[in-house]
């Protein structure tokens, strides 16, 4: 390698702020520590509390260019369309172009959307990521809740942790206004979170039919048209917003670099976070896949893979061991259910109330805090 590696990090994930936070490190080893994204580092793990009223957006969002500069990296406000691994040359969104010696994608995912006609060209859907849409959406039903001639019907696509966090903190921010939503959430799956224990699936159930949430299980959306969704029962339901949580995806652009990787799943790696026949490149988070030990797409195994990542990027420059990244068998995950009360799952095992949302606003604060203060 050269004198001075070139090390770019593209992506200001979780697993880059950590990186980025430390990049003096890297600098002090050999390296000039370069970090691309187009805006804010928004967190995942407080944006439904965003949605539905807990959160101003100042309080979710964080600003990856101080972070890197007060660690002695440069920060290029920018978005790469194109990566060119035999020149070793980043493409920008700006028409710039931009060098490396190694690489690290942290790129994120996006909705994978479902076919459902119309839905894509449509002015009043919203997809859960990227997670600004998610503030764009409350300020649009404050605007609506202010009116009093207006009460929006609202749609929710996918039963899974996001389309029923969705749910749940809609359904709060019209409580916070008392105004009843009209709220519906359609699943082709026979029950909500399908992946959960069944005793949590059924008292979250419960509690959200009680707190007037409409269910369409077992159901397709085929299309949208005219503020109706038309389902494959051959039912119409009429939605002014449509929230598309269906599942996510890897960002297009992995399978552009003529790298193993999967659709969905994104860019293949090794335990050493790089990609297998090409070492110079790097990858974590939801754009990266772990063929050994795929890893579900949630942040708290971006979170994980930082340490890691941070000394396999010293090692690569330093030509030291690397270490390997085992991703946790089963991560804990709790949901806020946007009336106090939180739902902690782990495993088989769950537990619901207000001592689970307070443990999940300590490890949300706790994450932003670290990289306020850095």
């Amino acid at each position: 390698m050269a004198d001075i590696v070139n090390l770019v990090l593209v992506g200001a994930g979780h697993s880059h702020l950590h990186v980025a936070a430390k990049a003096d490190i890297l600098i002090r080893a050999g390296a000039s520590v370069t970090l691309i994204s187009p805006g804010d580092f928004w967190y995942s793990g407080m944006a439904t509390g965003m949605l539905g009223g807990d959160y101003r957006d100042s309080e979710d969002r964080l600003d990856p260019r101080s972070l890197i500069e007060k660690s002695g990296g440069h920060f290029v406000k920018d978005r790469v369309v194109a990566i060119d691994r035999v020149e070793r040359q980043l493409h920008l969104a700006s028409g710039d172009t931009l060098p490396y010696d190694l690489l690290s994608l942290n790129l994120g995912s996006r909705v994978d959307m479902p076919p459902v006609a119309g839905l894509e060209d449509a002015a009043e859907v919203w997809p859960a990521k990227p997670i600004e849409t998610l503030w764009k959406l409350r300020q649009r039903l404050e605007s609506d809740l202010a009116d009093s001639a207006i009460l929006p019907r609202l749609a929710i696509l996918g039963g899974g942790p996001t389309g029923v966090e969705l749910a749940c903190n809609l359904l709060g921010l019209s409580e916070r206004y008392g105004r009843a939503f009209d709220i519906s959430l359609i699943s082709a799956d026979k029950r909500l979170l399908p992946q959960a224990p069944s005793g949590a699936s059924r008292w979250l159930t419960r509690r959200l039919i009680r707190r007037g949430l409409k269910l369409e299980l077992l159901v397709n959306a085929l299309a949208y048209r005219q503020g109706k969704l038309r389902l494959d029962d051959g039912t119409h339901l009429a939605a002014d917003q449509v929230i598309v949580a269906t599942g996510l995806a890897a960002p297009t652009l992995v399978s552009e670099l003529g790298l193993e990787h999967h659709p969905h799943h994104g860019l293949a790696i090794t335990p050493a976070l790089h990609t297998p026949y090409d070492d110079r490149v790097f990858a974590v988070g939801d754009c990266a896949w772990l063929k050994e030990s795929p890893y579900p797409k949630l942040g708290v195994y971006g979170v994980r893979q930082a340490p890691v990542l941070l000394h396999n990027l010293l090692a690569r420059i330093q030509e030291s061991p690397y270490e390997s990244y085992h991703p946790q068998r089963h991560a804990l995950s709790i949901l806020n259910l946007g009336d106090g009360r939180g739902l902690a799952m782990r495993g088989t095992l769950w537990w619901a109330g207000r001592l689970s949302l307070m443990a999940k606003r300590r490890l949300d604060h706790g994450f932003m805090k670290q990289y306020r203060q850095a």
